[in-house]
């Protein structure tokens, strides 16, 4: 699809002849040629779209079927995409109200890390973020008022030639209505300067890995007029030495030996607000799971908060004395069949399956 206005991409009127054409393509082609401009990634695009308008007005036929077509004109004949009309219906709208899309600068992008006992309280991160800001000498302009000539293209209007409802900027000056003679002397002609901001974010307690916080204005200025884009701050939650995150709670392994869950016991757990005592019950087979309420992480936007799950595990010694062997197997063999009914089951269904 014709998504920029041939004529005005090659500065010459509807009426222009085809000697006018090859004319006005040599010197553009010149100008913006990629072997003059190898480091410059918008004179690049700028040689392409020349020779794309070149290659549909210097051949009779597609220009005659451009001239028809517009903005719907494919060079291909392919018919319009669904996407390509609603592209050109809404340039029509927005000319037909006068709706002029003002720029907007970059989105910028930083990833700040946070730790879990942070997530419970909140914090304030100071981070420093390189961005583009708007130059003051030119206003993001690119030039100072006595550096800037009127568009030869648009004379001035910074709009394209065409039909009312179908015009858009106009390519040569980016609809600003003047082109750079004389570079501003601090930005260069770019109309930004890069600077170092240190900016103090605000991460809310309850906050998950992958989070965006969106800090308006603080990203590129654009060139020329517009508002400034903005910071999208990614949280990433650190791993915890001690702690898994489920959603709103918090889970934990709790490793014991066999006498405390056999006879219970008062252990000391860590939260991730210090530490408290907990009473692990008699008899307390490993995987068990006891649960602290509003121990866990606050849920966003609410006062409430998960839970801290705490999961039983068994501490098996990885090695035993001769003596301390002795003194398990006595125990063992003291212990009456009834003492483990689920390993009695266990080997009573094992022995019908033989």
């Amino acid at each position: 699809m014709a998504t920029r206005d041939y004529y005005n991409i090659l500065g010459i009127g509807r009426d222009a002849s085809s000697d006018d054409v090859k004319r006005a393509y040599r010197v553009l082609a010149r100008r913006w040629h990629p072997d003059r401009n190898q480091h410059d990634a918008d004179a690049q695009q700028r040689f392409k779209d020349i020779t794309e308008a070149y290659r549909t007005l210097s051949d009779p036929d597609k220009r005659v079927r451009y001239d028809k077509l517009g903005p719907l004109y494919t060079e291909d004949g392919r018919p319009p995409r669904p996407e390509d009309l609603n592209q050109v219906a809404n340039t029509v709208w927005g000319n037909l109200f006068r709706w002029r899309s003002t720029a907007k600068g970059e989105d910028l992008r930083y990833t700040v890390s946070v730790t879990l006992e942070e997530v419970v309280t909140g914090c304030e991160k100071e981070v420093v973020v390189p961005r583009q800001v708007r130059c003051r000498t030119c206003d993001g302009e690119g030039a100072t008022a006595e550096g800037r000539e009127r568009c030869e293209v648009c004379k001035g209007s910074g709009r394209a030639s065409g039909p009312r409802l179908l015009r858009t900027d106009c390519y040569h000056c980016s609809g600003r209505g003047f082109t750079v003679a004389s570079p501003c002397p601090d930005c260069h002609g770019d109309g930004r300067l890069g600077v170092e901001d240190t900016l103090r974010i605000k991460v809310p307690e309850g906050v998950a890995t992958g989070q965006k916080l969106k800090i308006v204005g603080k990203g590129n200025a654009p060139r020329g007029s517009g508002d400034a884009g903005d910071l999208l701050v990614i949280v990433s939650v650190a791993d915890h030495a001690l702690f898994r995150r489920r959603g709103d709670d918090v889970m934990l392994d709790l490793p014991l030996t066999f006498p405390e869950l056999c006879l219970g016991a008062d252990v000391t757990v860590p939260t991730l607000e210090g530490s408290t005592t907990i009473r692990i019950p008699a008899a307390s087979p490993p995987g068990k799971v006891l649960r602290l309420a509003n121990r866990g992480l606050p849920k966003v936007g609410r006062s409430a908060r998960g839970d801290l799950h705490i999961q039983l595990v068994l501490e098996v010694p990885p090695s035993l004395d001769e003596g301390q062997r002795q003194g398990l197997e006595r125990w063992a063999g003291d212990l009456p069949p009834t003492a483990h009914p689920r390993r009695a089951l266990f080997d009573k269904l094992v022995q019908e399956r033989r």
